[in-house]
């Protein structure tokens, strides 16, 4: 990809199209003008069919997804696109924000599940540093067989091989600031990356100190 229409940052260049996904026309409207407002390229889908579609037409560099919409959910059309694609970035927006709302949307393959009633500065820079982690990550390869939150783990650990990452530095590479870690989901998620890594490879944990692929 060259620089042209993206921004450039401690060597991570980053695309700059989003794809808005609401049912209420007013929202996709508000979000196009606060969104091209800040150098972003806009398209836009009313419901969950029209988001598959558009993904499908052409690739944006993140989706922007509400969660209740008619013909076809948010979280339905979250899991659609990631049996397709796995690094797509995808950030929820959408007032549907219980806790049990977002686990659920981060278990089918979301990167940030952000309030409607958020600021807009708060949604650009969540915005902003999902497209960043995405590009990052996506830089190293990770087994096929994973799944996007087990791939982004190991990219994660692959970046030093041998290093201990804590819970805190692995969520924050893989969700952002604004996720809350939680040492008892990253057990479940390391316990199955473990079963899944190539032969050679194993994972390292030290209490206290957090973890780390290692060669066997």
């Amino acid at each position: 990809m060259s620089a042209t229409g993206a921004e450039v940052k401690t060597g991570i260049i980053c695309g700059r199209e989003i794809l808005v996904v609401d049912d209420e026309l007013a929202i996709r409207k508000g979000l196009r003008a606060l969104l091209e407002a800040s150098g972003y390229e806009v398209r836009t889908a009313r419901d969950g069919a029209g988001a598959l579609t558009a993904v499908r037409a052409k690739r944006p560099n993140l989706v922007l997804l509400d969660v209740m919409m008619p013909v076809l959910d948010g979280f339905s059309a979250c899991a659609a696109i990631r049996r397709n694609d796995r690094d797509l970035p995808i950030v929820f927006l959408t007032a549907k924000d219980a806790d049990e709302d977002q686990v659920k949307g981060l278990e089918v393959g979301a990167d940030d599940f952000v309030s409607k009633g958020a600021v807009d500065s708060v949604l650009l820079a969540r915005i902003k540093n999902a497209i960043e982690r995405g590009a990052r990550l996506a830089g190293n390869a990770a087994p096929e067989n994973l799944t996007k939150t087990e791939a982004d783990i190991y990219r994660l650990l692959a970046s030093e091989i041998g290093r201990h990452f804590s819970v805190i530095e692995i969520f924050s590479a893989i969700r952002g600031l604004g996720c809350v870690p939680s040492d008892g989901n990253l057990r479940t998620h390391m316990s199955r990356l473990r079963s899944k890594l190539p032969s050679g490879l194993s994972v390292d944990v030290v209490r206290g100190r957090g973890y780390a692929l290692v060669r066997t």
